[in-house]
């Protein structure tokens, strides 16, 4: 179970448009990515293109726009419901809600979709929208579904760390992250997930799994997380989470045959620190294309 919404994602990769199209209403979808590890943001935007010549206005009796989501494993389908809304006890959801289009507008929503159905399987799932509004003569649908999967990824290395407690300076409560691997295209990356036994409080992508020295990972006296993976023959990042997740530090290292970076630690003090290895500046010593990253010199 998600406790709050996950950090936003870095690559926006382009999955593909379902498109149907009438005279009065044009409605698309579009995921974020095609593949994803089991709780991480999947987040969906929603175009809607108005050529009815008469503003919509959606929300409460006035217009909505609703999911068909069908997960698959081993040829069995299930329709997923959405999660019961506290509000109204019921398992309803409208993406359209407070939404209003004037007459030739074209507005694009962007939702995550597992804050409002339970997507945490490791499965494929299948997703259709319809949009329905009593002004407009009939419900339209995309015309076919967009499809996404979830992957659980493999376990690579799992630490136990302890965190002080809100309500109760005196207490100290179990927490875990676990370094995963995942695969996409072919392509092996490194995932962060931190959690307890009741929640999951985030889930990053730190980089690309190349060949070479394995991630780095320890946890300072104030509870952060360390993580020192290599992206590049030449190029490490040293990133800082802190104990719910959020990255507090992103530093690039560029590295020589005689001077890799490591993670070292003051076990007095509890601190973590960089040793050996060079502090590299974004367009002088390297510049980022996409996802890797090329020293300059």
């Amino acid at each position: 179970m998600v406790k709050k919404s996950l950090t936003p994602l870095f690559f926006l990769v382009y999955l593909g448009i379902t498109l149907s199209s009438s005279a009065q209403v044009q409605l698309a979808l579009e995921f974020n990515r095609e593949k994803f590890i089991q709780h991480e943001a999947i987040d969906l935007t929603i175009q809607v293109i108005n050529n009815s010549g008469s503003q919509l206005t959606f929300g409460k009796n006035q217009g909505k726009i609703e999911f068909l989501i069908i997960s698959e494993i081993n040829r069995w389908s299930s329709k997923i419901d959405p999660f019961k809304n506290k509000k109204t006890d019921k398992r309803s959801f409208n993406a359209a809600a407070g939404l209003v289009l004037g007459a030739g507008e074209t507005k694009r929503v962007t939702i995550r979709l597992n804050k409002y159905f339970p997507l945490a399987k490791a499965v494929k799932y299948r997703i259709k929208a319809r949009l329905s509004h009593p002004r407009l003569n009939k419900d339209l649908e995309t015309a076919n579904y967009s499809e996404i999967e979830v992957s659980a990824g493999n376990v690579i290395e799992t630490k136990n760390f302890g965190v002080t407690d809100e309500k109760d300076p005196n207490k100290i409560n179990n927490r875990k992250y676990t370094l995963l691997g995942f695969n996409v295209k072919n392509r092996d990356t490194y995932c962060l997930k931190i959690w307890d036994d009741k929640w999951v409080y985030a889930l990053h992508r730190l980089g690309p799994r190349v060949h070479g020295i394995k991630p780095q990972n320890d946890v300072d006296a104030f509870s952060n997380i360390h993580i020192l993976i290599q992206l590049e023959p030449k190029v490490f990042m040293h990133t800082i989470y802190s104990p719910e997740g959020k990255k507090q530090q992103e530093v690039i290292y560029r590295a020589s045959f005689d001077n890799v970076p490591r993670l070292r630690r003051d076990t007095d003090l509890g601190k973590i620190s960089i040793a050996n290895g060079l502090r590299a500046t974004e367009g002088v010593d390297y510049v980022k294309q996409g996802d890797s990253y090329k020293i300059l010199k």
